[in-house]
């Protein structure tokens, strides 16, 4: 399903593209895995039932304008997992396939949306929010240009669990 007004973005090295009907399989692939249970308020287990129900709560918040969920692929084809911006609060989320960790994609679909934020949607700072114990998340962002802010923590309960979220910004270049 696409449409005129499709976002399609490339650089470093990725093609971020929407999600597609024949991705199901995919999300379900990429999102039915303990760390993105873990870190991510997806459901868990992620079955083709949940792949179903999130592709159409993906389609609904991006036909609003809310939010922009893209497949992070390396070829415009195969979904290696996913970056999304809320486009209400200024924060990106990104998640990566197992199989697929350990090549900086998280790193390079970050620096990508975030620059996509700044430039097309005029948003001079761009927001994460990452668990206070997730160090792998907090390299991620360092190593896209994010820097921790004094924020109080944000505590919330997914799960069953609590979580303990500090606020990361990138601040668009001056001059850009």
């Amino acid at each position: 399903m696409t449409s005129p007004n499709t976002v399609s973005l490339s650089g470093h090295g990725l093609v971020l593209r929407e999600w597609r009907d024949d991705d199901l399989d995919a999300l379900r692939e990429l999102f039915d895995d303990p760390e993105v249970a873990h870190w991510t308020p997806l459901a868990s287990p992620f079955d083709r039932v949940a792949a179903t129900r999130y592709l159409a709560r993906v389609r609904d918040n991006q036909a609003r304008g809310e939010r922009l969920h893209l497949a992070i692929t390396t070829d415009g084809v195969e979904p290696r997992g996913e970056v999304m911006l809320n486009r209400v609060t200024g924060t990106i989320g990104y998640a990566v396939g197992a199989a697929y960790r350990g090549q900086r994609l998280a790193v390079r679909a970050l620096r990508l949306l975030t620059e996509h934020a700044h430039e097309a949607y005029r948003m001079p700072r761009v927001y994460l929010e990452i668990e206070q114990s997730n160090a792998a998340s907090a390299a991620v962002a360092r190593s896209a240009g994010y820097t921790l802010t004094d924020a109080a923590p944000v505590l919330v309960e997914d799960k069953g669990r609590e979580h303990t979220l500090l606020t990361w910004v990138h601040e668009k270049p001056t001059g850009a």
